[in-house]
């Protein structure tokens, strides 16, 4: 499936250090692909750094700081895994807030395996997985397990085109 929804959008993509550097690398490609415009927004200035699975990975370049993000200035926002920076957003009073924003304006928003525990912090229920699911959707909050990555993406290019009808319908 082409991810042709993406093209021209700003995609948020919301980390900490230590999130998961195969599924950040993972969503990158595809977001290159689809002509996204993949923005790192991150409690860190400067450089951000990755999870490699067995230690630290490697740095990457911040676009925002969670302190001076607001959600409307992005199309859809990503939560990458990583227990790392999980911990870490689920302490940040503006991952709070914005990931608030995001889903009290039902904007899409794919949360990616443990990325889920992120709505505790707005003491959201998780999302539920049929036992044979590996992706589920609830509105317009798309939710992947880790070896999902790629069909989290598909499903959260449904998403932006049912978002943008509804947006137009308003």
């Amino acid at each position: 499936m082409q991810m042709t929804n993406f093209a021209g959008r700003t995609i948020g993509l919301m980390v900490a250090g230590g999130f998961d550097e195969a599924t950040f690398i993972a969503i990158q490609k595809a977001m290159l692909s689809a002509n996204a415009k993949l923005k790192i927004i991150s409690r860190d200035a400067g450089l951000t750094n990755a999870w490699n699975g067995t230690g630290w990975g490697m740095s990457y370049p911040v676009d925002s700081t969670l302190s001076t993000t607001l959600a409307v200035d992005y199309d859809a926002l990503i939560v990458p895994s990583g227990e790392r920076h999980i911990t870490t957003l689920s302490d940040e009073v503006h991952a709070k807030r914005i990931l608030r924003a995001f889903l009290r304006e039902d904007m899409p928003v794919l949360l990616i395996d443990d990325a889920i525990r992120i709505l505790d912090i707005v003491e959201m229920a998780h999302p539920e997985f049929a036992a044979d699911e590996t992706t589920t959707r609830e509105g317009n909050l798309v939710a992947a397990k880790q070896d999902a990555v790629l069909s989290g993406l598909e499903m959260l290019n449904g998403v932006l085109l049912d978002y943008q009808d509804e947006s137009r319908a308003a």
